[in-house]
């Protein structure tokens, strides 16, 4: 059974999109125009599509990145001024990838994004790995 979800993340910078999938070891491809996932709706009742996104705009993207070892991919969807992340959970090897709802990506994106911010007010930013993730420390 396969099902298009949405990673709930507004991706509202591309750089720091492209950062966080380098840390991660996924590949960015900059104006690939499909995703891909299994191909057609499977039990629509119980796995709705994301709203705003109808079947006919599925596995279309202006974006997408790719997972190794997955046979799925994340498309990154402009909506507005923003982007939006989609793919599908069924392929097991992407959901352990990016993490469980898309966690790990979520992480790995607010990272960047912190990482950015700080350095617009002229914050130093040191980034430590820890046995349980990473730690930023800012100094002015």
């Amino acid at each position: 059974m396969s099902h298009i979800s949405k990673i709930e993340l507004v991706i509202d910078n591309l750089e720091c999109l492209q950062r966080a999938c380098s840390f991660l070891g996924f590949k960015f491809i900059k104006n690939q125009k499909t995703y891909k996932w299994y191909g057609r709706v499977v039990n629509p009742e119980q796995h709705p599509l994301p709203e705003g996104i109808t079947q006919d705009q599925l596995g279309l993207c202006d974006h997408a990145i790719v997972i190794p070892d997955a046979d799925y991919e994340v498309g990154v969807v402009r909506k507005g001024e923003k982007y939006i992340l989609l793919t599908d959970f069924w392929d097991s090897k992407l959901r352990l990838r990016i993490g469980e709802n898309g966690g790990r990506m979520k992480q790995a994106y607010t990272i960047e994004r912190v990482k950015l911010e700080a350095r617009k007010k002229n914050y130093r930013v040191t980034e430590f790995k820890t046995e349980v993730g990473i730690r930023l420390v800012l100094a002015a």
